[in-house]
């Protein structure tokens, strides 16, 4: 990676990149963009922007993708948009092109960063060599643990954890959770908690009090929560408590006794709320097995360009396996 890499991390509201080096013991970005998804019909599209406007030269690429990467291919799951690391080379006369998942990407950067990149949710006392859950929502609900692999360095285990079905334990919540199984059939904690499902979400909330429905920013909801509006206040401590439900659940599966990392921009707009006593009992109440996760960690990581970062590291390691 002396020569540095093409990195990008593919949302489905924004596409990033970068080109990525090793600096000593550091992995640093040069070269940074961000570019609105809505403005390209295809991620070729977005890429060769990209690679007009920056000027750059590389021949090696590493890609975080929002959505699940089979033999060198993926459909994002919240955009249309089909990849192919094939393709890619081709198109672009790259040597080598990588496709992984945004939140091993993000999983991955987690020990490249430095202790002042992370903020304490809920304190604790993470057990040596432990697997580590990486989660959070954006657009989506990203999951992937981060182990130690026996050979050294690190390997990501990723899956599609966000859509696992979410599981109401309030009145309140049942009523949301039954108001969208009548429109969607299915309700996953990516429905809940995620951007993309905010709107639906919201509509829900009006019905329960009785409300008619006003297209909201996210910011007015807050704010609107902040000024004392009861609905709004709910909605958001909901999505908070799915959340640390969520990770809750998957750290007692996975055994990421090693702590939890929370990234995703949602995340970063709720993480008061995060702190809330019925968000955290979500994490913590686990019936005869609460003792589990007594001493877990939680931290939220602060770093926009993480899956970057991540997806550098990731490349790296794989040219040394």
């Amino acid at each position: 990676m002396d020569g540095g890499i093409l990195v990008g991390d593919v949302g489905g509201t924004n596409v990033r990149f970068a080109i990525a080096r090793r600096e000593n013991s550091r992995i640093v970005a040069e070269g940074f963009d961000k570019l609105a998804g809505d403005d390209f019909k295809a991620f070729d599209e977005a890429l060769a922007a990209y690679l007009d406007q920056s000027g750059t030269n590389v021949r090696r690429a590493c890609f975080a993708m929002a959505g699940p990467v089979q033999n060198g291919e993926v459909l994002l799951t919240n955009r249309q948009w089909h990849v192919s690391a094939k393709q890619l080379c081709e198109k672009f006369d790259f040597a080598d092109v990588r496709l992984i998942n945004d939140f091993t990407a993000m999983a991955r950067s987690v020990p490249e960063h430095e202790s002042s990149a992370f903020e304490s949710i809920l304190p604790g006392h993470p057990v040596e060599s432990a697997p580590v859950l990486v989660a959070g929502p954006g657009t989506g609900f990203g999951v992937a643990t981060l182990c130690i692999a026996r050979s050294g360095g690190w390997r990501v285990l990723n899956g599609e954890g966000g859509h696992m079905a979410f599981a109401p334990r309030t009145d309140l919540e049942f009523a949301i959770a039954g108001i969208l199984m009548k429109r969607f059939g299915y309700v996953s904690n990516e429905l809940v908690a995620s951007g993309m499902g905010l709107p639906p979400v919201h509509e829900a909330f009006c019905e329960v009090f009785g409300r008619p429905y006003e297209e909201r920013t996210p910011q007015e909801m807050r704010q609107r929560a902040d000024a004392g509006d009861e609905m709004f206040h709910q909605l958001i401590l909901m999505r908070a408590c799915v959340v640390m439900g969520a990770v809750g659940d998957l750290a007692l599966a996975n055994g990421a006794r090693g702590g939890v990392v929370l990234a995703g921009g949602v995340t970063e707009r709720i993480v008061d709320y995060l702190r809330m006593p019925e968000a955290t009992a979500r994490f913590h109440e686990r019936g005869p097995m609460s003792h589990y996760l007594a001493d877990c960690p939680v931290d939220l990581m602060h770093d926009p360009e993480a899956p970057l970062i991540g997806a550098a590291a990731f490349y790296e390691q794989e040219l040394r396996a």
